[in-house]
């Protein structure tokens, strides 16, 4: 796993960051950078998803949604795409019902496996 994408790197790098011994994880953080004891609301995390995105050049239309399910569907989908085998797609993805995560892999069958696609439209 790449350090700069490691998901237990990156908590343990905020962990000793924002000092949190104890309580809430994620916290608000003010405009001045000042971390709060106080938990980061549940409606700051699609904000926060729209801004990093922008930082990182991704676009998307108003018809497409940002959000935390959406990174965890793509996951799934570009894991299925790669090849991963489904036990370790759901052990990271922590998906605990093989029909629920199977619902993800038909979706990038559609795009992998479309007919369309098949004969170069």
């Amino acid at each position: 796993m790449k350090a700069e994408t490691c998901p237990v790197r990156a908590v343990e790098i905020w962990l000793r960051a924002s000092e949190c011994q104890y309580g809430p994880v994620f916290r608000k953080v003010d405009r001045w950078g000042t971390v709060e004891l106080t938990a980061l609301h549940a409606y700051a995390l699609p904000k926060i998803l729209t801004r990093r995105a922008a930082i990182a050049g991704l676009t998307h239309t108003g018809l497409e949604r940002l959000s935390p399910h959406g990174l965890r569907a793509g996951f799934v989908t570009e894991a299925y795409k790669a090849g991963a085998r489904d036990e370790a797609i759901m052990e990271h993805s922590r998906h605990k019902d093989l029909k629920t995560m199977r619902g993800y892999v038909r979706r990038a069958k559609l795009v992998c496996d479309s007919p369309a696609k098949l004969v170069g439209l």
